[in-house]
């Protein structure tokens, strides 16, 4: 049965990553790709967004400290 299941989950993921590569070579689905792209870049290099993170960062690192991960 498991050999079954991951037949098909193997196959769905073929026909999706498929189906991925098709729209990403349409011209109008790259343009969007692009602008997304461009428009996450924008959020990223505005002081403040870097500021946050830091300080996100910060607080995850002194929260983390004399523990471990595993």
């Amino acid at each position: 049965m498991s050999l079954i299941g991951k037949a098909l989950k193997t196959g769905i993921a073929v026909k999706a990553f498929d189906l991925a590569r098709r729209e990403m070579r349409k011209p109008e689905n790259q343009r969007k790709a692009k602008a997304l792209l461009a428009r996450a870049q924008q959020e990223y290099r505005k002081p403040e967004n870097q500021q946050k993170a830091k300080d996100m960062l910060g607080k995850v690192s002194k929260r983390g400290k004399g523990t471990t991960a595993f």
